[in-house]
């Protein structure tokens, strides 16, 4: 962190101040954590939200999605999703297992519905104490920042790739 300018530095130590502050609070719990609600454990609820988002995912993707999971473990995880009847695999090349996607079968699109709704509700809460044109300020710097990350990832996949092509 030696290297950032010092305005960055305070923006770092604002944002960290802030975040310890909302944690204090109890209210900056992830959206996607399991509900009470819904029988269903804590990852088999974000699965379940991310193929609702995505339609279908590879297992790498899901595995990804869901924090970077090992696959022996998300093999595991998706097994006990299609023992319950709220997934089904489907193989992209036939003879290949390493080649499978998931996809939400009735039953898990009717259950990914009432996960989406749980979320939802957990993001209101979380907006809701703004008033609306600050609700709308806030969306539109978010935005902005997601945008900027994006452009920020493919300038340095560009350049890991320029390096690459260098090499051979």
């Amino acid at each position: 962190m030696s290297d950032l300018s010092e305005e960055v530095r305070v923006q770092v130590a604002r944002l960290r101040h802030l975040l310890i502050d909302v944690g204090r609070r109890g209210i900056f719990s992830n959206p996607l954590a399991a509900s009470p609600q819904v029988d269903i454990e804590p990852l088999h609820f974000e699965a379940l939200w991310w193929l609702r988002a995505e339609g279908f995912l590879t297992m790498n993707v899901l595995a990804e999605r869901l924090g970077g999971m090992a696959m022996p473990r998300m093999s595991r995880l998706v097994d006990r999703l299609e023992e319950t009847g709220l997934v089904e695999r489907v193989k992209i090349i036939r003879d290949d297992r390493r080649h499978v996607s998931v996809r939400l079968t009735e039953k898990g699109r009717a259950t990914a519905e009432q996960v989406d709704g749980i979320v939802q509700e957990r993001m209101a809460r979380l907006l809701l104490p703004l008033p609306g044109e600050d609700r709308s300020a806030l969306m539109d710097l978010l935005e902005r920042w997601v945008e900027a990350l994006g452009r920020a990832t493919h300038q340095v996949d560009s350049e890991s790739l320029a390096l690459t092509a260098s090499d051979g």
